[in-house]
């Protein structure tokens, strides 16, 4: 089995991360890196709540469709917001924490 020398490549972000984008989104993040983000500025207004309630309807989704059951976190800024994990019945399982 080769050793690996360095981190394993990962494909570029989809999205800079300036620090106002790190203040004005909830961004989300898997075990492979960035997946979405939702602006709490207007039109989009997003909310912890409505953040968390989209990834666990679209949990189980899969080729496209969801979040392939993956474990998530969702930062606002430099904070860990909420952690949402595949649960023992194999459905979303959400930690939030206060802000």
């Amino acid at each position: 089995m080769a050793e690996l020398n360095g981190p394993i490549d990962r494909p570029p972000p989809r999205v800079q991360e300036s620090a106002e984008f790190r203040r004005d989104h909830y961004r989300v993040y898997d075990e492979d890196g960035y997946i979405t983000s939702f602006s709490i500025r207007p039109p989009v207004n997003a909310t912890l709540p409505g953040v968390l309630s989209f990834l666990c309807d679209n949990f189980q989704g899969t080729a496209g469709t969801g979040f392939e059951s993956k474990d998530m976190v969702v930062l606002l800024g430099p904070r860990i917001m909420a952690v949402v994990r595949k649960g023992a019945d194999g459905g979303p399982q959400v930690t939030a924490f206060e802000g």
